[in-house]
């Protein structure tokens, strides 16, 4: 069975550091067939380090990696994106957070990253969730101006906003990363398994279940997604759209 995993991250977490070898070790051994990578080192605004781990990550995997270009409002302010968009890396998506960093979901700000991803011609990914400045609802406009860009809205939160802004863009998808199974169910029973990505937010997912082995959470994770929406439709999310989106 071919995975490819939509969001994955490597660099610092608080006061963990999964380095680019864990994180391709990992793959291996998952065998992981392409991995959408972000790196969290972005959030202590550490440009330097992010390009060394990204670079560190396809010495190592090659075209496996797809790298994510993670850009915050500090970013932009002090003019260091050139740094990151002339590294040499071939960036294959663009994130921002707006959780953690405080973007405004109609501002002119996030309007000037939609044109870089424009520009580069590859998919925007938003955070969603977890407090109401970056819920799936709050990006329905702004997607519906940009209707030639193509975005993701990671973790699907609150589902039923996702469901509306998916129902009214068809540029608009979803990764599955952090989504509980049965939020998952619904977008497939709902006519949306076409635009869900198989994603799942490792290795900041361990934190949650620090008793299991990496491999033994990523592997029952599958399992319990397959069991609930039957393999075709996990062949779908884990590989058909993922090629169908980021090839």
């Amino acid at each position: 069975m071919k995975i490819s995993d939509s969001h994955m991250h490597v660099g610092q977490f608080f006061d963990h550091y999964y380095t680019p070898a864990y994180i391709v070790s990992f793959i291996d051994k998952l065998y992981i067939e392409k991995a959408v990578i972000s790196s969290t080192t972005t959030c202590e605004e550490n440009y330097e380090k992010v390009i060394t781990e990204m670079k560190e990550l396809i010495q190592l995997a090659g075209e496996r990696i797809y790298p994510v270009l993670w850009i915050t409002p500090k970013m932009l302010k002090n003019e260091k994106l050139p740094l990151m968009l002339q590294s040499g890396i071939r960036w294959k998506c663009i994130k921002i957070h707006g959780f953690i960093h405080n973007w405004h979901p109609n501002g002119k700000h996030l309007q000037e990253v939609i044109n870089i991803a424009l520009k580069l011609k590859i998919p925007l990914l938003f955070h969603t969730g977890g407090i109401d400045r970056c819920d799936a609802g709050v990006y329905l406009s702004i997607i519906q101006r940009n209707p030639k860009q193509k975005f993701i809205l990671a973790h699907g939160r609150p589902i039923e906003q996702t469901i509306e802004v998916m129902k009214q863009c068809s540029n608009a998808w979803a990764d599955t990363a952090f989504m509980p199974i049965e939020d998952i169910k619904t977008f497939v029973e709902t006519g949306y398994a076409d635009r869900i990505l198989f994603g799942t937010d490792f290795p900041i997912t361990i934190h949650n279940e620090p008793d299991l082995l990496d491999i033994v959470w990523y592997a029952n994770r599958i399992s319990k997604i397959i069991e609930i929406i039957r393999f075709d439709k996990f062949k779908k999310i884990s590989e058909e759209n993922f090629n169908k989106l980021f090839c």
